[in-house]
């Protein structure tokens, strides 16, 4: 099998994947509801995110990706591997649910997220007034009949006014089952389970410009290229491809935005554009680090920013902030007590980001997968393991990432190819300044998945 390849937004952190999970009964996996199944995905997904940024934050600068759209192509992945091979994956990417489970839950999850774009929703009207298209329209009222109530203007015989927005934030996540050369290799049956489990659209014959063409679509032009080869010997490539675009609930004012020092190390400082405001946001001090969360205009979605305390202290941070100990974080900054007066400063910055994920996945204990004479996606092909035989061969990430001072924008997007064996402001605001390097989080309260996460180290 190829590579996995998907873009997200910057993140540096320790990578030490999991081991043996304990077993749940098959019969209990089947049955969990859908709440339980999607918290139990995020999971998942948010502890192999966590491994995964041990490993990118070995090396210096910043780092974006997306543990939702890496962990969706492996969950695909799994939904075609049978025997020892489907067993070392779910180990190592710490699932703990049967494949039927974990399919299911994706299905929820990617209702969940998609959900978000209320972009085509109605306005929103006061009472006793009709929508017109992106109006609300009442009749004219008063002594004199031709007043309008406040807010609204007279056009002809009608009070007319814009209608409210509602919440939205746009959340596209789509997934895409390209079958190449060899794609007759691959079963109808697998096919037919991604499109009605995974909404994945099938493309046959497909080639490099059709996986780089939908990728570019899917992420709104943000990753314009996914893979720069496709092997003459390969069956098929999976795709995932996720695009994030919110307003914050509280916009910075440009004009508050200046050009101000941000330490880069100790020793080193760089001019960066620094966004300023004060106002009421969840904060709260940890050892070693702070952490402020910043809403979006749907709730749900935030953007969570931790400080370490020490200029230099990223990494040592990133360490101690496993999968459990993240959990505690959000949590603790869902807690309305948690809100306080704060004056804010963030720097403006955009990164890109590109990680082969081989190496990274053999590391956690998926050997099989990438082995020409052991791996078993039987479940793929719908033939015996010895028969038409698969393997993955490359699994690559792409992310990149905007933050300004209206909104944030990112886009990533993984592939996975097949290839065969032959192919508030009472108190005083508490100042927050991120001034120097610093980790990032966006995410989805609903699900409690981590959809895009990084390291700052240089917001230039």
């Amino acid at each position: 099998m190829n590579i996995i390849r998907r873009n997200v937004g910057l993140l540096a952190g320790a990578i030490a994947f999991v081991g043996a999970i304990a077993a749940v009964p098959a019969t209990a996996q089947l049955h969990i509801a859908a709440e339980a199944r999607v918290t139990l995905l995020a999971r998942a997904y948010n502890a192999t995110g966590q491994q995964l940024f041990g490993h990118f934050a070995a090396t210096p600068g910043n780092v974006v990706f997306s543990p939702y759209s890496v962990g969706t192509a492996m969950s695909m992945l799994i939904s075609g591997a049978r025997g020892d091979t489907a067993s070392e994956m779910t180990r190592a990417l710490s699932m703990r649910m049967a494949a039927d489970a974990i399919d299911a839950a994706n299905a929820e999850m990617l209702s969940i997220l998609n959900g978000y774009d209320q972009s085509a929703a109605p306005p929103l009207c006061p009472p006793s007034t009709t929508v017109n298209g992106r109006n609300c329209e009442a009749r004219p009222g008063g002594n004199a009949m031709n007043q309008c109530q406040p807010g609204f203007r007279l056009v002809g015989n009608r009070c007319v006014a814009p209608g409210g927005i509602p919440a939205s934030a746009r959340f596209l996540a789509a997934n895409a089952l390209m079958l190449l050369k060899h794609g007759d290799l691959i079963s109808a049956d697998y096919v037919s389970s991604l499109k009605t489990k995974y909404a994945a659209e099938v493309f046959k014959n497909a080639s490099l410009d059709d996986i780089n063409g939908w990728v570019a679509r899917r992420t709104e032009g943000k990753i314009e290229r996914m893979l720069d080869q496709v092997d003459p010997d390969s069956v098929a490539t999976l795709l995932n491809a996720v695009y994030f675009k919110a307003r914050w609930a509280s916009v910075f004012d440009p004009k508050l935005t200046k050009n101000e020092a941000f330490n880069l190390t100790r020793s080193q400082k760089a001019d960066v554009a620094l966004m300023n405001q004060t106002g009421s946001f969840s904060l709260v001090s940890r050892g070693g680090y702070r952490a402020v969360r910043m809403n979006y205009e749907v709730p749900e979605l935030g953007l969570v920013i931790v400080l370490p305390d020490d200029i230099e202290g990223v990494d040592a941070v990133a360490r101690r902030l496993g999968a459990n100990e993240l959990i505690e974080l959000f949590a603790a900054l869902r807690d309305g007590q948690a809100k306080k007066p704060v004056n804010l400063t963030v720097p403006r910055f955009k990164a890109e980001y590109r990680a082969d994920l081989t190496a990274p996945f053999r590391q956690a204990g998926i050997r099989k997968a990438f082995d020409p004479n052991s791996a078993d996606f039987s479940g793929m092909t719908g033939r015996p393991a010895g028969q038409a035989q698969i393997h993955v061969d490359q699994i690559v990430h792409r992310a990149v990432i905007e933050v300004s001072e209206e909104s944030t924008e990112a886009a990533a997007a993984t592939a996975v190819g097949v290839r065969s064996a032959a192919i508030t402001a009472a108190p005083v605001p508490t100042p927050f300044r991120v001034d120097h390097p610093f980790l990032f989080y966006l995410v989805d309260d609903t699900s409690g998945a981590i959809l895009f996460e990084g390291r700052v180290a240089d917001p230039r």
